[in-house]
Protein backbone atom coordinates (compact mmCIF):
# COMPACT_ATOMS: atom_id res chain seq x y z
CA UNK A 1 0.00 0.00 0.00
CA UNK A 2 1.33 3.41 -0.99
CA UNK A 3 0.43 6.83 0.30
CA UNK A 4 -0.51 9.69 -2.01
CA UNK A 5 3.08 10.95 -2.18
CA UNK A 6 4.41 7.55 -3.22
CA UNK A 7 6.00 6.44 0.05
CA UNK A 8 4.80 3.40 2.00
CA UNK A 9 1.79 4.11 4.17
CA UNK A 10 2.26 3.84 7.95
CA UNK A 11 0.21 0.62 7.91
CA UNK A 12 2.60 -0.95 5.39
CA UNK A 13 5.81 -0.25 7.31
CA UNK A 14 7.21 -3.35 8.98
CA UNK A 15 8.22 -2.44 12.52
CA UNK A 16 11.20 -4.17 14.16
CA UNK A 17 10.29 -6.19 17.22
CA UNK A 18 11.06 -4.82 20.68
CA UNK A 19 13.42 -6.81 22.84
CA UNK A 20 14.46 -7.25 26.44
CA UNK A 21 17.66 -5.43 27.40
CA UNK A 22 20.21 -7.16 29.57
CA UNK A 23 21.89 -5.36 32.43
CA UNK A 24 25.27 -5.18 30.71
CA UNK A 25 23.65 -3.52 27.68
CA UNK A 26 21.85 -0.99 29.89
CA UNK A 27 25.14 -0.11 31.59
CA UNK A 28 27.09 -0.01 28.33
CA UNK A 29 24.71 2.66 27.03
CA UNK A 30 24.26 4.70 30.22
CA UNK A 31 28.01 4.95 30.90
CA UNK A 32 28.89 5.93 27.33
CA UNK A 33 29.73 9.59 26.66
CA UNK A 34 31.20 9.79 30.19
CA UNK A 35 27.79 8.90 31.60
CA UNK A 36 26.30 12.21 30.45
CA UNK A 37 23.19 13.05 28.45
CA UNK A 38 24.22 13.68 24.84
CA UNK A 39 21.79 16.59 24.60
CA UNK A 40 22.27 18.65 27.77
CA UNK A 41 25.26 16.99 29.52
CA UNK A 42 23.29 16.19 32.69
CA UNK A 43 23.87 12.78 34.28
CA UNK A 44 22.41 10.02 32.12
CA UNK A 45 19.32 8.26 33.45
CA UNK A 46 17.78 6.45 30.50
CA UNK A 47 18.50 5.03 27.04
CA UNK A 48 17.36 7.25 24.19
CA UNK A 49 16.56 5.86 20.75
CA UNK A 50 18.41 8.20 18.39
CA UNK A 51 15.99 7.26 15.62
CA UNK A 52 12.76 6.72 17.57
CA UNK A 53 11.25 3.27 17.51
CA UNK A 54 7.97 4.76 16.32
CA UNK A 55 9.83 6.24 13.34
CA UNK A 56 11.46 2.99 12.21
CA UNK A 57 14.42 2.87 14.59
CA UNK A 58 15.31 -0.31 16.41
CA UNK A 59 16.74 -1.52 19.71
CA UNK A 60 20.27 -2.12 18.38
CA UNK A 61 22.97 -0.68 20.61
CA UNK A 62 24.21 1.65 17.87
CA UNK A 63 20.78 3.32 17.82
CA UNK A 64 20.89 4.08 21.54
CA UNK A 65 22.48 6.92 23.47
CA UNK A 66 22.56 8.07 27.11
CA UNK A 67 20.08 10.79 28.02
CA UNK A 68 18.51 12.37 31.06
CA UNK A 69 14.82 11.86 31.79
CA UNK A 70 13.91 15.44 30.87
CA UNK A 71 15.54 15.35 27.43
CA UNK A 72 14.24 11.87 26.69
CA UNK A 73 10.69 12.89 27.59
CA UNK A 74 10.93 16.13 25.58
CA UNK A 75 12.43 14.42 22.53
CA UNK A 76 9.66 11.81 22.59
CA UNK A 77 9.26 10.42 19.03
CA UNK A 78 11.35 13.13 17.39
CA UNK A 79 14.60 12.69 15.51
CA UNK A 80 17.61 14.66 16.83
CA UNK A 81 17.07 17.26 14.08
CA UNK A 82 13.41 17.67 14.98
CA UNK A 83 14.26 17.82 18.68
CA UNK A 84 16.82 20.56 18.07
CA UNK A 85 14.21 22.58 16.17
CA UNK A 86 11.59 21.85 18.83
CA UNK A 87 13.85 23.40 21.48
CA UNK A 88 13.61 26.79 19.78
CA UNK A 89 12.06 29.13 22.30
CA UNK A 90 8.27 29.16 21.69
CA UNK A 91 8.30 32.88 22.46
CA UNK A 92 10.03 33.73 19.18
CA UNK A 93 6.88 32.77 17.31
CA UNK A 94 4.66 35.04 19.40
CA UNK A 95 3.37 38.52 18.66
CA UNK A 96 6.71 40.09 19.56
CA UNK A 97 8.87 37.34 18.12
CA UNK A 98 9.12 38.39 14.48
CA UNK A 99 12.56 38.38 12.80
CA UNK A 100 12.87 42.13 13.14
CA UNK A 101 13.09 41.78 16.91
CA UNK A 102 16.23 39.70 16.59
CA UNK A 103 14.80 36.89 18.69
CA UNK A 104 14.09 34.54 15.81
CA UNK A 105 17.51 35.11 14.28
CA UNK A 106 19.19 34.45 17.62
CA UNK A 107 17.22 31.27 18.19
CA UNK A 108 18.04 29.85 14.77
CA UNK A 109 21.69 30.73 15.30
CA UNK A 110 21.59 28.71 18.52
CA UNK A 111 19.98 25.85 16.60
CA UNK A 112 22.69 26.04 13.90
CA UNK A 113 25.41 25.76 16.54
CA UNK A 114 23.87 23.07 18.75
CA UNK A 115 22.76 20.46 16.20
CA UNK A 116 26.26 19.64 14.82
CA UNK A 117 27.50 19.29 18.41
CA UNK A 118 24.75 16.78 19.13
CA UNK A 119 25.60 14.78 16.02
CA UNK A 120 29.26 14.67 16.98
CA UNK A 121 28.33 13.38 20.44
CA UNK A 122 26.06 10.75 18.90
CA UNK A 123 28.83 9.56 16.56
CA UNK A 124 31.34 9.35 19.44
CA UNK A 125 28.80 7.38 21.48
CA UNK A 126 28.16 4.99 18.58
CA UNK A 127 31.90 4.29 18.36
CA UNK A 128 31.94 3.48 22.07
CA UNK A 129 28.94 1.17 21.84
CA UNK A 130 30.39 -0.69 18.85
CA UNK A 131 33.69 -1.29 20.68
CA UNK A 132 33.70 -5.08 21.03
CA UNK A 133 36.19 -5.14 23.91
CA UNK A 134 34.13 -2.61 25.85
CA UNK A 135 30.99 -4.69 25.36
CA UNK A 136 32.81 -7.84 26.48
CA UNK A 137 34.07 -6.08 29.59
CA UNK A 138 30.54 -5.12 30.65
CA UNK A 139 29.17 -8.57 29.85
CA UNK A 140 31.92 -10.22 31.89
CA UNK A 141 31.79 -7.81 34.82
CA UNK A 142 28.02 -7.83 35.28
CA UNK A 143 27.75 -11.61 35.03
CA UNK A 144 29.17 -11.99 38.55
CA UNK A 145 26.92 -9.35 40.18
CA UNK A 146 23.92 -10.73 42.07
CA UNK A 147 21.01 -8.66 43.40
CA UNK A 148 19.69 -10.39 46.51
CA UNK A 149 16.12 -9.16 46.52
CA UNK A 150 12.64 -10.42 45.78
CA UNK A 151 11.06 -9.34 43.62
CA UNK A 152 14.05 -8.40 41.56
CA UNK A 153 14.56 -4.71 40.74
CA UNK A 154 13.98 -3.55 37.18
CA UNK A 155 16.95 -3.37 34.84
CA UNK A 156 16.94 0.41 35.11
CA UNK A 157 17.09 0.26 38.93
CA UNK A 158 19.81 -2.39 38.82
CA UNK A 159 21.87 -0.17 36.55
CA UNK A 160 21.50 2.79 38.91
CA UNK A 161 22.56 0.66 41.89
CA UNK A 162 25.55 -0.75 40.00
CA UNK A 163 26.70 2.74 38.96
CA UNK A 164 26.31 3.96 42.53
CA UNK A 165 28.70 1.33 43.87
CA UNK A 166 30.99 0.69 40.93
CA UNK A 167 31.20 3.96 38.98
CA UNK A 168 34.90 4.35 39.79
CA UNK A 169 35.44 0.71 38.83
CA UNK A 170 34.03 1.40 35.36
CA UNK A 171 36.18 4.53 35.01
CA UNK A 172 39.30 2.56 35.93
CA UNK A 173 38.46 -0.15 33.38
CA UNK A 174 38.03 2.48 30.66
CA UNK A 175 41.38 4.00 31.52
CA UNK A 176 42.98 0.55 31.34
CA UNK A 177 41.46 -0.16 27.93
CA UNK A 178 38.65 -2.48 29.08
CA UNK A 179 40.76 -5.51 30.15
CA UNK A 180 38.94 -8.85 30.04
CA UNK A 181 41.78 -11.24 30.85
CA UNK A 182 40.57 -12.07 34.38
CA UNK A 183 37.16 -12.94 35.77
CA UNK A 184 35.24 -10.33 37.70
CA UNK A 185 34.86 -10.93 41.47
CA UNK A 186 31.54 -12.28 42.69
CA UNK A 187 29.41 -9.52 44.23
CA UNK A 188 26.17 -9.50 46.19
CA UNK A 189 24.01 -6.40 46.54
CA UNK A 190 20.90 -6.30 48.70
CA UNK A 191 18.49 -3.76 50.20
CA UNK A 192 19.57 -2.28 53.52
CA UNK A 193 16.12 -3.15 54.83
CA UNK A 194 15.14 -6.53 53.44
CA UNK A 195 11.42 -5.89 53.96
CA UNK A 196 11.39 -2.48 52.28
CA UNK A 197 11.34 -2.21 48.50
CA UNK A 198 13.44 0.76 47.52
CA UNK A 199 14.71 1.93 44.15
CA UNK A 200 17.20 4.36 45.67
CA UNK A 201 20.79 3.12 45.36
CA UNK A 202 21.62 4.61 48.76
CA UNK A 203 19.17 2.11 50.34
CA UNK A 204 21.29 -0.81 49.11
CA UNK A 205 24.46 -2.32 50.58
CA UNK A 206 27.32 -4.51 49.39
CA UNK A 207 27.88 -7.85 51.12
Amino acid sequence: MRSEVGSPSPQAITRPRRRYFRLWEELAVLTAHRGLCIYCLASSEVKDHVIPFARGGDDALHNLAPACDDCNDSKNDRTPLEFAAFRLSPGVWGRHGHPGSGQLVDEFDRFRRSYPVWMERIEITQIELLNRQRREWFRNDVSSTYFSSWPQPTIRVKAAIYRHFYGSHVAAAEKAGWPTESSAPFRILRPRDWHARSERPSDWVRL
